[in-house]
């Protein structure tokens, strides 16, 4: 296979997502100007786990209606979506989450101040449903305790951070919910 090299240094977990986005626009290209071994580079890609991780906090309500939450059909079903893709910015941030990363259900508590957290999971891989509208393949943590934490950043229903920012941020019973010491 001509890309093999290509597909060693995706499976090395040594590229940025940055470098794994560039590369799998690059594959999407040349899959579609017919080069079919380029649809192995951009199934690799969607397993691939960058060397930056970061981890969502993920809402799983639509209109913010506990009534209508979404997390126990995607703990179940070993998914994560994002269904509000009139979202552009939002669906946009979802599209750059990659296997490894970790993603945390979240539900605002306290506008402005605090949010619940109902459970939490790594991403295995991306995969698209029949619409063609990505979606992650999770391994859920078993753990069903609620914590409430202070809330970070935007109230939006897709709110990435890095690791760093959430080790500044978060206090030491975050860290303790997931299994971590901190």
């Amino acid at each position: 296979m001509k890309y093999r090299k290509i597909i060693e240094k995706i499976e090395s977990k040594s590229m940025s997502r940055t470098d794994l986005k560039n590369l799998k626009r690059n594959a999407q290209e040349k899959y579609s100007q017919g080069d079919l071994e380029a649809k192995e580079v951009l199934d690799r890609i969607n397993y691939a786990e960058p060397k930056d991780t970061y981890i969502l906090f993920m809402g799983f309500c639509p209109n913010a209606d506990f009534s209508n939450r979404l997390d126990i059909k995607w703990k179940e079903k070993g998914i994560c979506q994002f269904g509000y893709l009139e979202s552009e910015v939002q669906a946009n941030k979802f599209n750059t989450i990659c296997k490894g990363d970790l993603v945390v259900l979240k539900k605002r508590e306290i506008f402005g101040k605090t949010m619940k957290l109902y459970g939490h999971g790594r991403v295995k891989g991306i995969n698209y449903d029949e619409n063609n509208i990505r979606y992650l393949e999770m391994n859920w943590s078993h753990q069903e305790e609620i914590i409430e934490v202070p809330l970070m950043g935007a109230n939006s229903t897709v709110d990435i951070k890095s690791m760093t920012l959430v080790e500044e941020q978060m206090p030491d019973s975050f860290f303790s919910w997931l299994g971590k010491e901190h």
